[in-house]
C-alpha cells in the first residue's frame, strides 16, 4: 500500500534552517510524485544544489531508508553533515581486535608475510580475522564478535534515536570475555569492546537510516535475510550504478593471483569465446575445491547445474530447454555459496590468510559461473591480456545490468535516484530496466544557478584527437605545449588535468617544462586515490592533479582548483570488447556515457555559487560532439561554452 505523506510533513523534515534555490519546489514535486503512486523518482540536479539535503528530507519524512553512494569519502561527508545516519563499510576498513591485542603487546607475527611488523603486513584487518579461518574462533568463539540480535534501537525514528548493545548482552559479553583463553597470551588484557566491523555493521542495519557504498550494499544483498525492507532507497551518484553492478558481478582471473594458490597454474587462450572460458572456469573451480578438501562440493555443483541450468559437464554443452533464472534467485543463490574453511583437511597445507583469499575467490568464481549459465547471452569476455603471447589475465562482464538492478530497487517501497548527470533520462531508465512507460518513474531536472561567468569553457581546438593521431610525436608535442602554456598562465593556481589514459598522462608529464612537471601530482593504480588527493589538498604549492580517473566523485572547491584541462573528449574505449558490444547494442548509450564523463569532469572545480574556475578543452572534436549531442547536454553546460 502506498504511504501518503503531506507536503508539510516533508518540508518540516528539511535538515537545514533555510532552503537553497529550487530545493523547496523539488521536495514538493517529489511529494506529489510519490503520493500519485510513482515508485521511482530520478532527480538530476547540478553540483551545489544540495541533493543530499533532499534525500535526508524524504528519508526522515518516510521514516526509514537505505542510502547508497559511490565512495567511502561520500559516506563520510554524509555522516558528517547528517548525524542520524549510521555508516556501514567493508571489513578491510577495520583492524581485527584479536590481531590488535598482539600488536599492542608487541607479540604480533604473520606467518603469511613472515613479518612481525603491522606496517609491513596486509593481513591485520577484519578481512583476515581468525574468525574466518580458525575453528576455535568461529561464531561465538571470538568474544569480540557480536550478532545483530544483540542490538536494540531506542527512540526509533526520533531525533535522539540510538542503536546499542542491550545491557544484558553487554554483561554477558564481558563475562565471556574475562574467561576467554585468548587473554592468557597477555598479562594485562584490555577492557572488552565489540569487533569494529560487526559493531558498525549491525548498528547500521538496526538503525532507521543508514548509508552504504555500493560495494558493501551489493555484497549484503546476497544474503536475503540481512537487509530488511525499508520505506526509501536512495541511489546517489546514480550515473555510476551500471559500473558498480558490472564491477561487483564481473570477474577477473589473473595468472599472478591464482599462482599463489596453484603454482603451476596456466591460462589457456580461448580468445573471446565465452563458452571456452566458461569450461575453463568450471575446471579451475574443480581444481581449487579439491585443493582445499572440498571434493564433495564439486559433485554437488555438477548435479545442481544440470538440474537448474541444463549444463552437462561431460558434454560441456547447454541443453536447449534450460529455464531462465531470475535475478532474485541469483542473489539468493549467492548466500548459499559461503564455504566453511575451518574444518577441512586441505586447509592444513595452506596459510590461513591465503586460505581466506582462496575462499573469497572461489565464491566469486562460482557465482560468476552460475550467472553465466543462467544467462549466457548476457555475458562477454571483455579483455584478454597477453604478455609474450601468453594469456596473463582475462575479464568477463555482464552486458545488461537491469536484471540485477530490479532486485536492488525492490528492497524498498520507494526509490530516489540522484545524479548531476542523468542527461538522457530515457536511455538511463532503459539501461536500468525502470522504463517510465510503466508509469512508475518520474524524472525531475533542475538547471544550475551558478553564474555562467564563474565557469567558462574555452574550446581551444588544438588538434583533433583520436587513438591513431595520439601516437604521432608532433600531436603529442602540440598537446603538451598547450598544457604547458595554460599552466604558465595559472602559475600560482592549483588545478587538474583530465586525460583519458595513462599513456596520455605520461607523455604530457615527459614533455612539460621542468617547472610545470614538478607541479604535477599523478594518480597511479597502485596508490590509494585518497592519498593522492590528500597530497594535493594539503600542499601549499600550486600543485596540479593529472589523471584519467578523477572525472567523478572529487570535490576541488575554491582554491583547490582554479583551472581544469580536458585533454580529449572522453569517449569510452571501444578497444574494450564490453564497451564495443554495448555500443553495437545501443549507440545512444555510447554518446550518453561520453556526455556523462564530460559534464562530470567539468563539475570537479566549481562547487558553489561563489566558486570559480576556468575550463580548457584541447580536443577539436569537442565542438563536433557538442553539436551532435546538443539535445542531451544540460543547458547550463552549453551556456558556459565560449564561442
Amino acid at each position: 500500500m502506498n504511504k501518503v505523506v503531506s507536503v508539510n510533513d516533508y518540508l518540516k523534515n528539511f535538515p537545514h534552517t533555510s532552503f537553497r534555490s529550487n530545493q523547496e519546489q523539488v521536495i514538493e514535486q517529489v511529494c506529489d510524485a510519490f503520493n500519485s503512486g510513482y515508485k521511482h523518482i530520478i532527480l538530476e540536479a547540478p553540483t551545489g544544489f544540495g541533493k543530499s539535503a533532499i534525500a535526508i528530507t524524504i528519508a526522515r519524512a518516510l521514516g526509514s531508508s537505505y542510502i547508497c553512494t559511490a565512495t567511502k569519502d561520500l559516506q563520510t561527508q554524509y555522516t558528517h553533515d547528517y548525524k542520524l545516519l549510521k555508516v556501514a563499510k567493508g571489513k578491510s576498513n577495520f583492524l581485527c581486535r584479536v590481531k590488535e591485542d598482539f600488536i599492542e603487546k608487541g607479540k604480533y607475527f604473520c606467518t603469511s608475510c613472515n613479518s612481525g611488523s603491522e606496517n609491513e603486513c596486509r593481513h591485520t584487518s577484519c578481512e583476515y580475522g581468525p574468525c574466518l579461518s580458525d575453528e576455535s574462533m568461529e561464531g561465538t568463539g571470538c568474544k569480540y564478535r557480536t550478532f545483530i540480535n544483540d542490538y536494540k534501537t531506542e527512540n526509533k525514528g526520533k531525533e535522539n534515536e540510538r542503536t546499542l548493545i542491550s545491557r544484558e548482552k553487554l554483561e554477558y559479553y564481558k563475562t565471556e570475555y574475562s574467561n576467554w583463553i585468548h587473554l592468557k597470551n597477555f598479562d594485562t588484557p584490555r577492557e572488552w569492546n565489540p569487533c569494529y566491523y560487526f559493531d558498525q555493521l549491525f548498528q547500521a542495519l538496526k538503525a532507521s537510516h543508514s548509508i552504504f557504498n555500493y560495494s558493501i550494499f551489493l555484497s549484503l544483498l546476497t544474503n536475503k535475510n540481512m537487509m530488511q525492507q525499508r520505506e526509501l532507497l536512495v541511489l546517489d551518484e546514480a550515473h555510476l550504478i551500471e559500473a558498480e553492478i558490472v564491477k561487483f558481478r564481473g570477474l577477473s582471473i589473473s595468472k599472478k593471483r591464482w599462482r599463489r594458490y596453484i603454482p603451476k597454474f596456466k591460462m589457456v587462450d580461448y580468445g573471446y569465446d565465452i563458452d571456452g572460458w566458461l569450461d575453463f572456469l568450471i575446471d579451475l573451480e574443480k581444481t581449487i575445491l579439491i585443493l582445499i578438501g572440498y571434493d564433495s562440493l564439486v559433485y554437488s555443483l555438477v548435479k545442481e547445474r544440470k538440474v537448474k541450468y541444463g549444463y552437462d559437464s561431460k558434454r560441456k554443452a547447454k541443453a536447449r530447454n534450460k529455464r531462465i533464472v531470475s535475478a532474485s534467485e541469483l542473489f539468493e543463490d549467492d548466500s548459499s555459496l559461503e564455504i566453511d574453511i575451518k574444518s577441512e583437511s586441505g586447509k592444513n597445507l595452506i596459510h590461513k590468510e591465503l586460505l581466506i583469499d582462496i575462499v573469497q575467490d572461489i565464491e566469486k568464481l562460482t557465482r560468476t559461473i552460475n550467472n553465466i549459465l543462467s544467462s549466457p547471452k548476457n555475458w562477454i569476455v571483455s579483455e584478454v591480456h597477453k604478455e609474450n603471447y601468453d594469456v596473463v589475465r582475462v575479464e568477463l562482464k555482464p552486458l545488461d545490468p537491469s536484471k540485477y538492478i530490479r532486485t536492488i530497487v525492490e528492497k524498498c517501497s520507494k526509490t530516489l535516484i540522484m545524479s548531476a548527470t542523468i542527461l538522457n533520462h530515457i536511455t538511463f531508465e532503459k539501461n536500468l530496466g525502470i522504463d517510465s512507460e510503466e508509469n512508475k518513474t518520474k524524472f525531475i531536472q533542475i538547471q544550475s544557478d551558478f553564474p555562467v561567468e564563474n565557469r567558462p569553457i574555452f574550446p581551444l581546438s588544438v588538434e583533433y584527437l583520436n587513438f591513431s593521431n595520439l601516437q604521432q610525436v608532433d600531436i603529442k608535442t602540440k598537446i603538451s605545449r598547450a598544457i604547458d602554456n595554460i599552466m604558465h598562465i595559472h602559475s600560482n593556481d592549483k588545478g587538474i588535468i583530465h586525460t583519458t589514459s595513462y599513456e596520455q598522462l605520461n607523455f604530457i608529464k615527459e614533455n612539460l617544462s621542468k617547472l610545470n612537471s614538478r607541479r604535477l601530482i599523478l594518480t597511479d593504480p597502485e596508490i590509494e586515490r585518497d592519498e593522492v588527493i590528500k597530497e594535493h589538498t594539503e600542499s601549499k604549492k600550486p600543485t596540479v592533479l593529472i589523471s584519467p580517473s578523477l572525472h567523478t566523485g572529487l570535490d576541488l572547491k575554491d582554491n583547490l582548483s582554479r583551472f581544469q584541462i580536458i585533454t580529449k573528449v572522453p569517449y569510452p574505449n571501444i578497444a574494450d570488447k564490453w564497451t564495443s558490444e554495448k555500443r553495437k547494442i545501443n549507440k545512444e548509450w555510447y554518446y550518453w556515457q561520453t556526455a556523462i564523463r564530460l559534464v562530470q569532469a567539468y563539475g570537479r572545480s566549481i562547487r558553489s555559487k561563489d566558486d570559480w574556475a576556468k575550463t580548457y578543452v584541447l580536443d577539436s572534436a569537442f565542438n563536433y560532439f557538442v553539436r551532435m549531442n546538443y539535445n542531451i547536454l544540460p543547458k547550463w553546460f552549453l551556456s558556459a561554452i565560449r564561442k
